[in-house]
């Protein structure tokens, strides 16, 4: 059998006001974790992930406290701590960043290790001002951008331009597509956007971007096109 299996487990060697000192040091610095998630979240309702942050600063520095340089300690604690499991997945991989950084800290706290924990938490809180700045610069570009992308040569996420709609047919798979002429003959614009099957795959569904004649009206265009035997149905809107 290892020795380090028959190694008596022992209280820890830490005093009172070192450990207190600890634990206060852990429980600031996931109040600072805490903080800094909160800044960078995009909704600030939820005090959930802030109160885990700095729980589980404090819960690491005790563990560190509890497990020393005692190798069957520490195999004894993880086996006691598996029993607990997160039961709600993190929302973005940026808030396990933060999850990681407070047991961090509160491991390098418990270990005795302030310079590293203060250091620790200076270059994060440095470092997640980085994408903020990129993503500032990066949504300037995008607003200095979006007029050139209002007409017709833009991307397909554009408004449509005063006067047209959008148009949605539901049509059978097999047959002539005799909505096609009746949509040249009642419009003077019409642009197929985009095509998918539709009731597991017995129908089409076809979304055309349109604009009426001066002598026609949109009643007359959903009559029409209803009329025809392989139309299912047609919906129009600005």
């Amino acid at each position: 059998m290892p020795e380090w299996l028959t190694v008596e487990v022992s209280a820890t060697n830490v005093s009172l006001p070192t450990l207190v000192l600890r634990l206060t040091l852990a429980w600031l610095g996931g109040l600072i974790v805490a903080a800094i998630a909160v800044r960078h979240r995009e909704s600030r309702t939820d005090a959930t992930l802030s109160l885990t942050l700095v729980l589980m600063s404090i819960l690491i520095a005790m563990a560190t406290q509890i497990i020393g340089d005692n190798v069957a300690r520490a195999f004894s604690l993880v086996g006691a701590l598996s029993i607990v499991r997160f039961r709600t997945a993190v929302s973005t991989t940026r808030d396990v960043a933060f999850v990681l950084a407070a047991v961090v800290v509160g491991m390098a706290i418990g270990a005795g290790q302030y310079t590293v924990a203060a250091l620790g938490l200076l270059i994060v809180g440095c470092a997640t001002l980085i994408p903020m700045g990129a993503r500032i610069r990066e949504g300037a570009a995008q607003a200095s951008s979006s007029p050139s992308k209002q007409g017709r040569g833009g991307s397909g996420a554009a408004s449509p331009a005063p006067g047209e709609m959008e148009l949605r047919l539901q049509v059978g798979l097999h047959g002539d597509q005799n909505w096609t002429e009746e949509l040249q003959r009642r419009t003077s614009y019409c642009e197929l956007i985009a095509a998918e099957t539709t009731r597991k795959g017995s129908a089409l569904e076809f979304l055309y971007r349109v604009r009426l004649l001066e002598n026609s009206d949109a009643g007359q265009l959903v009559a029409a096109l209803n009329c025809l035997p392989l139309v299912e149905s047609v919906a129009l809107k600005v």
